[in-house]
């Protein structure tokens, strides 16, 4: 019984080893596959059988099994493409990927992969080569991201024009110039003011008017300067003209300090009617920065008044003409931002990474995916740069993280603990035979 059980140990240790091979082929196959994740078999004896003797108790072993095939998820190489959607994660995370149409139904549709060679379909979703779609977070037309997680897609080609709503100016307003006499005459503009400066504002259309804002200086007091100011149009783009060649539309007061700082800004509601079919009464809003009054200023970023020659430091409005998505940028944080025609640039959407408390209780799934199991525990799902999860980098894929001089000398001692296993199989064999030899 002894002699024959060796042989059952022998073909233990064969089965093994075959097993083992198998996992370091797998492993050489797919050394160039994109994202793919390295296994290493690992083994355990069987249960012993027990001796009992004169001289106490003794165990022979049984041979060996394979215990368990573990994916190794350390981090792979980083490849640069030439494909703004080709992700690759640097650090934890997974894409998470949607899929109903999957042949693995414990997945249920939800499957988790680190291979980020992506594209957008004819549809607009980001999917992979399978079909899956990528999943994230959208934003809405102001550029802030929903917390629902969803299929992320870019089918907008366009974003629609805004009304300019506010206008922030920061100027340097010369306190050496004099006081100007006259009143402000819209007609003469010119000589009832001591400076102007000029800029653009979109109509609900996205059309844009020159408009033009006039200052006088008005008489110093003993708290420091004051500016009015005048903001006017081309009359024949309003509705509402007067009978010269300007339209105001907005007028105020700015005042500084002795040491020049803005301190209050006394301003009228100012509103334009736009002709060509524009919405009528457009509000505009002129900030001339943070003052040092009501705002809590500290002087810095808001208009001044000193002895320097007047000029704009600074000047944005919020309004703008219709465009075309341009191009398409990925930050490391997952946010695909998009840049279009007339300079805008928006969130569009982000890319979710997921997290496991065990991620070596992932299910393989085929396609270098994964699937969650009770093993692994729920997938924890958020942005990029959160958490423990990495970095994504566009225009790059990460490779398989296999070691070829390590799979060839793992090969090497499969192969040779193969060939000891089949030894000890025909020693065994020899040792029966001598024994069958006895009767002769």
């Amino acid at each position: 019984m002894g002699i024959a059980q060796a042989l059952y140990t022998g073909v233990t240790g064969l089965s093994v080893n075959a097993d083992g091979m198998s996992v370091i082929a797998n492993n050489i196959a797919n050394s160039n596959s994109k994202g793919f994740k390295r296994d290493r078999a690992e083994f355990e004896d069987l249960l012993s059988s027990d001796l009992s003797s004169g001289a106490g108790s003794a165990q022979i072993g049984r041979g060996s099994r394979l215990r368990d095939v573990k994916t190794v998820h350390t981090q792979g190489g980083l490849k640069v493409t030439d494909s703004i959607t080709d992700l690759a994660i640097q650090g934890n995370g997974f894409f998470v990927v949607s899929n109903p149409n999957t042949e693995v139904q414990e997945s249920a549709g939800a499957f988790f992969t680190r291979t980020g060679s992506l594209h957008f379909d004819k549809d607009g979703y980001l999917a992979d080569a399978g079909g899956g779609r990528i999943q994230g977070y959208m934003a809405d037309g102001d550029g802030l991201l929903s917390t629902r997680l969803t299929d992320v897609n870019i089918a907008t080609s366009n974003i629609p024009p805004r009304a300019t709503n506010k206008v922030n100016l920061n100027v340097q307003l010369d306190s050496r110039l004099d006081r100007i006499e006259e009143e402000f005459d819209i007609n003469n503009p010119v000589k009832t003011s001591n400076w102007s400066t000029s800029f653009r504002v979109f109509d609900s259309h996205g059309r844009a008017h020159q408009s033009t804002v006039y200052f006088r200086r008005l008489d110093a007091g003993e708290d420091g300067i004051s500016w009015e100011y005048h903001a006017v149009v081309d009359s024949k783009e309003v509705t509402d003209p007067d009978d010269g060649p300007w339209k105001e539309f907005g007028s105020g007061i700015v005042r500084f300090d002795r040491k020049g700082q803005l301190v209050s800004e006394e301003a009228e509601e100012a509103i334009v009617n736009f002709n060509n079919g524009a919405f009528s009464n457009q509000k505009i809003l002129f900030d001339f920065g943070k003052n040092i009054g009501e705002e809590g200023g500290n002087g810095t970023n808001a208009s001044v008044s000193i002895a320097s020659k007047s000029n704009t430091v600074f000047h944005s409005q919020d309004g703008y003409e219709s465009g075309n998505l341009k191009s398409l940028n990925i930050g490391l944080d997952g946010k695909l931002n998009g840049v279009f025609t007339n300079g805008i640039q928006r969130t569009l959407a982000a890319v979710a990474l997921a997290t496991f408390e065990n991620q070596n209780g992932l299910q393989k799934a085929g396609r270098n995916q994964f699937f969650a199991t009770l093993n692994s525990g729920p997938a924890k799902i958020g942005m990029a740069q959160t958490g423990s999860r990495g970095s994504l980098y566009a225009s790059s894929l990460e490779e398989s993280n296999v070691d070829l001089a390590a799979e060839f000398v793992n090969m090497i001692l499969t192969q040779r603990m193969f060939q000891a296993n089949s030894r000890s199989i025909t020693t065994t064999d020899t040792m029966i035979e001598e024994v069958i030899n006895l009767k002769r």
